[in-house]
């Protein structure tokens, strides 16, 4: 299955977490900017699932993109900062490399 480069509509940046020693013995924790990246994202029916009494969200929306060096341990934002996803799995359709789906939660700041 072939994405047409037109339906990448938005751009996104991969983010790193990192740690740095302060000069007080503390460590700040601040998260690194990858390289940006176009792509399309699409909102999913909300899936919950009961567990221990409460309710868990898996993933709110499926991010397409080309081929990216993405993982679980990095975010996403988008262009303006306004959103950030927490990622949840990495789909390589068909083990293709021609483009991947990105299931990500919507969380805050």
């Amino acid at each position: 299955m072939s994405i047409s480069k037109g339906l990448f509509n938005a751009t996104f940046t991969p983010q790193t977490l990192t740690e740095t020693s302060d000069s007080q013995g503390g460590v700040t924790k601040a998260w690194a900017d990858g390289t940006a990246f176009r792509g399309r994202l699409s909102s999913l029916p909300i899936e919950e699932r009961m567990s221990s009494d409460k309710v868990t969200v898996y993933a709110s929306h499926r991010l397409f993109c080309d081929s990216q060096t993405i993982t679980e341990i990095q975010r996403i934002r988008n262009s303006d900062s306004t959103r950030f996803f927490e990622i949840k799995g990495v789909v390589n359709p068909s083990n293709s490399n021609h483009h991947l789906e990105i299931l990500v939660l919507e969380i805050g700041s």
